[in-house]
């Protein structure tokens, strides 16, 4: 069995449920060990990935947090030696293009609009899972997953 080890940082607290329900509808579906680690802001979302060291693994960024931005630690991602190349998706409401632009520029590697949708939030994230992270590039006409 496949294990993958998702960072998810988010405020809100039912977007928290929502993705943690898709989580485990995906990991039951695909038969994948997927753990889990919320943090519901930023500040130790760096040093815990950092901890875990995972393999295979994938970090999930709200944008608009109360205390760090998605912006700031996707840099502060980008900017740690040990963890810089780890892939990062913006998960956000917002669909301005400003948005976009600077996570595509600050370093991340898709950007996907939060779907109000169940299933095509389980879809999303099992098209996440499934990319080959070593072989990836970041593709500025699809960076985009959920318009």
């Amino acid at each position: 069995m496949s294990k993958i080890s998702i960072f998810y940082a988010d405020d809100d607290e039912d977007d928290l449920m929502f993705f943690n329900d898709a989580v485990e509808s995906v990991s039951n579906t695909c038969n994948l060990l997927v753990q889990l680690h919320i943090h519901k802001n930023g500040d130790n979302l760096v040093t815990n990935i950092k901890e875990q060291k995972p393999e295979n693994g994938v970090v999930f960024l709200d944008l608009n947090m109360p205390k760090k931005s998605g912006f700031q630690i996707l840099e502060e991602i980008r900017n740690e030696p040990a963890i810089k190349h780890f892939p990062v998706v913006i998960y956000s409401t917002s669909s301005d293009k400003s948005d976009i632009e600077l996570s595509l520029n600050l370093g991340a590697n898709f950007y996907a609009v939060k779907p109000y949708n169940f299933n095509d939030l389980m879809k999303m994230i099992q098209n996440v899972i499934k990319i080959n992270w070593n072989n990836h590039k970041v593709d500025i006409e699809n960076f985009l997953l959920i318009k």
